[in-house]
């Protein structure tokens, strides 16, 4: 065999490596955002989905209790709980979502809990937030809330701040579902779970 039929066995041998691997990643990406199969398969029995998804552009975050600690919304799966102060059902649904991320075990690692505050610093939670450790909330010094709230209304009268839900957002900052505030924390972590096996990232 010549040298020249040597290299060229062997690029297509690589190119068929590198498909066998990204094939599988490419075909979910495609199925979880350009068809309806998760409709079909009946995958918001529990929460909203949010079907197209919307991107979320990256935002930093702060936590209360570690302000060294920098961490973005892009990376991992948020739980977002938006209101305007963290007032006592603020409190409730901190509660709320650090109970799904503990009983999520093994995905924990992959999951954020995230507030969404119009009229309140991250700063000013420390003391409230002692007890919930991990809990983020975005920083809005440097962005437009009044656009960012846009993005989570679910239909053009919707008002999220009053609406008081819980958004899924996927690690690369697609806004996916939404919840009720009276939704089932088990049917959170449920739903969670599917996305997390229907899109096969973060």
């Amino acid at each position: 065999m010549s040298e020249e039929s040597r290299n060229k066995r062997n690029k297509i041998t690589i190119v068929l490596v590198v498909l066998a691997f990204t094939s599988p990643l490419i075909l979910s990406w495609f199925v979880f955002y350009h068809t309806n199969f998760l409709e079909n398969r009946g995958m918001s029995n529990h929460g909203e989905l949010i079907v197209p998804p919307r991107p979320i552009v990256d935002l930093s975050l702060i936590d209360p209790i570690k302000v060294d600690r920098k961490e973005s919304l892009h990376g991992k799966w948020s739980m977002v709980y938006v209101t305007r102060s963290c007032d006592k059902l603020c409190v409730d649904n901190v509660y709320r979502m650090r109970q799904i991320h503990i009983a999520m075990d093994k995905h924990s690692l992959r999951v954020q809990k995230v507030l969404l505050l119009t009229q309140q610093h991250a700063m000013e939670l420390s003391d409230l937030l002692v007890n919930y450790a991990g809990q983020q909330v975005i920083n809005t010094d440097v962005i437009d809330t009044n656009a960012l709230l846009d993005k989570f209304r679910l239909t053009s009268s919707d008002n999220p701040l009053e609406a008081r839900r819980i958004y899924i957002i996927d690690s690369l900052g697609n806004l996916m579902m939404s919840f009720e505030p009276d939704a089932n924390p088990r049917d959170i972590m449920q739903d969670l779970k599917k996305l997390f096996r229907a899109s096969r990232i973060g």
